[in-house]
């Protein structure tokens, strides 16, 4: 379950400002960023990469866990839906299936055989607005919830990626999120790395590789088919 609500609070942030390629952005200047994030979430419909989702506690004892595997987003109808299925932990095989889609999220573990549903409740627009933070999400929704600052340029898998730092605008998520750090591909417009930090300085790290944007995406991707025997964990709220 902590996974589950960690995907459904950090609303999956990370995965974002896939963009359409196009021209260069010049990394120094923040408007290219912003304006090439107006102009794909005018075409968005789907992105898909491969993630490697890495945990790092630094209080109170310092810890570090990864996961590895792909990812989906498919807008619909102005909501998007998410797919996020682990196949390794800590370098071991195994499997975890996390997709959320119309206000439900869902946690399946086959090696306990037990699925886990969440109801999002009155969290789902507030949830959607994270999930759509680049993917489908304008340059101007991110000026309207972050303060955007330019970082600079760093290499990112051999990729120049512009460096953004995002402080929320709302004073109650700066409480739990203080700063986001996000890196875009300064050729493609595309999100390669993220880091979102809690109040306490640790953080998730997501970077994502073969990127690939707009493709079909198909009709059962957001569905959980599980094993005879799985037990079903129902809870009422993501909290």
């Amino acid at each position: 379950m902590k996974d589950f609500r960690k995907f459904l609070r950090f609303g999956c942030v990370p995965l974002v400002a896939f963009a359409v390629a196009g021209t260069a952005i010049a990394a120094d200047n923040l408007q290219p960023v912003l304006s090439k994030l107006d102009e794909s979430s005018k075409t968005f419909s789907s992105a898909e990469a491969d993630i490697v989702w890495e945990g790092t506690q630094v209080n109170p004892v310092p810890d570090t866990d990864t996961q590895s595997g792909t990812v989906v987003f498919a807008r619909s109808g102005g909501q998007m839906r998410v797919a996020v299925h682990i196949k390794a932990d800590n370098g071991k095989p195994y499997q975890k299936d996390m997709v959320y889609a119309d206000g439900v999220g869902k946690l399946y573990e086959p090696a306990i055989k037990q699925l886990q549903v969440f109801q999002v409740g009155n969290r789902r627009d507030q949830l959607n607005s994270f999930l759509t933070l680049g993917f489908g999400g304008s340059g101007a929704d991110l000026e309207k919830n972050w303060n955007v600052q330019s970082q600079g340029v760093e290499a990112v898998n051999g990729v120049q990626a512009a460096k953004l730092l995002l402080t929320p605008k709302d004073a109650a998520l700066t409480k739990s999120t203080p700063k986001v750090l996000l890196w875009i591909d300064t050729a493609r417009g595309v999100a390669v790395k993220q880091q979102r930090y809690d109040s306490d300085g640790n953080y998730l790290t997501f970077t994502y590789n073969h990127i690939r944007l707009n493709g079909k995406v198909p009709g059962d991707t957001f569905e959980i088919k599980t094993a005879s025997g799985t037990q079903t964990v129902n809870h009422s709220g993501s909290n």
